[in-house]
């Protein structure tokens, strides 16, 4: 994965450029934890029966909720936004030319951003601690690993968008659905079980309702990775299944945009 390496390092570089922009955009995370704090302390009587068995604290509960959606807009936009500013600059087709494997181009558009995204996860996690947030830190490899294949269950998502890109020159309305859809019926704000039953249902067929129910149950109730296996069983499931269709979709375009000659033409 040198290749892949090489890109992010590449990434990083030019991100480390704009030293005065990385550090607002952390300090902004930081500052945002405080009205989540005062909100989630206000709703505690209301919420505290209905989150029971997902950590017995509102404002863990929603700042582990908003720290793995930060994750998955990236894993759904950013390699589709980077392959459409690849084709416009000449820079795709260039990378495809070299001798790196696909796999390791696209985990190297895409890596940078998903390790940003992260390291402000984890910023917005301690700010949330430091304030009060009950988190058991002896469960943070657990949460980790869960973390890692919510957000594997979403990253295929991007690459159809971005097979789209390549294909069509639009992801369409996918991004945003995908996104709006798992805020919505994933957790995010609240458990599954508070829905509507006609809508609980379709939310069992987004993969973030497994994820966070399993990080939750770990991160914040201190249960053994055992107790959530099922939960964490489905996602991998959803992962390798929907990676399977993502793959076959860029290839695909790819295909499909050789035999066209308009992969560097946007």
């Amino acid at each position: 994965m040198r290749g892949a390496a090489a890109l992010i390092r590449a990434r990083w570089l030019a991100a480390r450029s704009y030293r005065v922009r990385m550090v607002f955009s952390i300090l902004s995370l930081l500052v945002s934890v405080v009205p989540l704090y005062f909100v989630s302390g206000a709703l505690q009587p209301v919420m505290a029966d209905k989150i029971a068995t997902e950590g017995d604290q509102y404002f863990a509960f929603l700042v582990v909720g908003m720290m793995t959606f930060l994750l998955l807009p990236v894993a759904v936009n950013s390699l589709a936004g980077e392959i459409g500013s690849g084709i416009k600059t000449g820079v795709l087709e260039a990378l495809l030319g070299t001798r790196a494997r696909l796999p390791e181009v696209l985990a190297g558009m895409i890596g940078f951003n998903l390790l940003w995204a992260a390291l402000r996860a984890a910023i917005m996690l301690v700010g949330a601690w430091a304030l009060g947030a009950s988190i058991v830190w002896s469960q943070i490899g657990t949460a980790v690993l869960i973390l890692a294949l919510t957000v594997l269950a979403y990253v295929p998502f991007g690459l159809i968008a971005a097979a789209m890109v390549i294909a069509f020159r639009t992801a369409g309305p996918l991004p945003q659905a995908v996104s709006t859809l798992s805020a919505l019926l994933g957790g995010v704000y609240y458990p599954t079980h508070v829905i509507p039953s006609w809508i609980e249902s379709i939310s069992a067929f987004v993969p973030l309702t497994y994820g966070l129910r399993a990080l939750r149950q770990t991160l914040l109730e201190g249960q053994p990775l055992l107790s959530a296996l099922p939960d964490v069983g489905i996602l991998a499931v959803f992962g390798f299944a929907l990676m399977s269709v993502g793959a076959i979709a860029m290839r695909a375009a790819l295909a499909y945009a050789r035999r066209a000659g308009s992969l560097s033409h946007y």
